[in-house]
């Protein structure tokens, strides 16, 4: 499940398991094998516990800031008072991340940087991993931040449907890709929503945002909300079909952007 957004390959991977994931997601792996405990001192901020490496030892705190500073936006947005306290670990190698999912997500991709398994609980690279953008890592963040907030508004959201699951947490973290840029959408030929829910397609993670705009903006936050409280149930909530709901998703975008 890539996604390609600007220029940065970025994975987001959400196996909803609350109850497979244990006190010994704590401890990572090495590439020799041998476990490697996180640091002694974890780092709290309000809203979050951050189970960090050497690599975030001076930047766990604007890290922890990054992600507050939006805590009370997304939960406004997603008409949500308050969801449990959500703990972020931080790895420095793929192997590391893989071996402490791997009761998940048996064969991680190589690629994988990025994984929220539960309401509480996100696993990432370090975002001062050396072959990563650190400003990149944050919205990343964000965005694994919207897909807990979902799964405390509905236990059962996670990628189902997959379109809208990705859409909401896309248009929270601000990670818009302008249609322009896709040859598909000039060619007036968008991804149809059920092409969308393949968990091999990406071109979700390049209109995503364009969804939960158009939602928000033809109806309501409210509306995004219950879209996500009634599993993508669009006849119930917008009162259309979803053929209906693709032909004017579309029109709106060309509409606003021009295309």
């Amino acid at each position: 499940m890539m996604r390609i957004i600007n220029k940065y390959i970025i994975l987001t991977l959400v196996i909803f398991s609350i109850s497979l994931f244990s006190c010994k997601e704590e401890t990572t792996v090495n590439n020799s094998g041998n476990p490697e405990p996180p640091l002694s001192n974890p780092y709290s901020s309000i809203h979050f516990t951050f189970y960090y490496t050497s690599y975030d030892s001076l930047s766990i705190k604007t890290t922890a800031d990054s992600v507050e500073r939006n805590y009370s936006r997304i939960l406004s947005d997603l008409q949500t008072d308050t969801v449990l306290k959500t703990s972020v670990h931080f790895y420095k190698t793929y192997e590391e991340l893989a071996a402490v999912v791997r009761h998940v997500v048996p064969n991680l991709p190589t690629w994988a940087i990025g994984l929220s398994t539960a309401k509480d609980t996100i696993h990432m690279l370090s975002p001062k991993h050396s072959e990563q953008n650190y400003e990149y890592m944050l919205i990343v963040l964000i965005h694994e931040f919207t897909h807990c907030v979902s799964l405390n508004i509905n236990p059962a959201i996670a990628n189902n449907p997959r379109w809208l699951w990705e859409s909401a947490a896309l248009y929270e973290a601000g990670q818009f890709v302008h249609p322009s840029q896709l040859p598909y959408m000039v060619n007036q030929n968008p991804p149809t929503l059920s092409q969308m829910n393949s968990i091999s397609n990406t071109q979700i993670y390049e209109v995503g945002y364009l969804l939960s705009e158009y939602i928000v903006e033809n109806w309501s936050r409210t509306h995004l909300k219950n879209m996500i409280l009634s599993n993508g149930n669009i006849s119930q909530v917008l009162e259309m079909t979803v053929s209906e709901f693709q032909t004017a998703w579309f029109q709106f975008v060309k509409t606003k952007y021009n295309i």
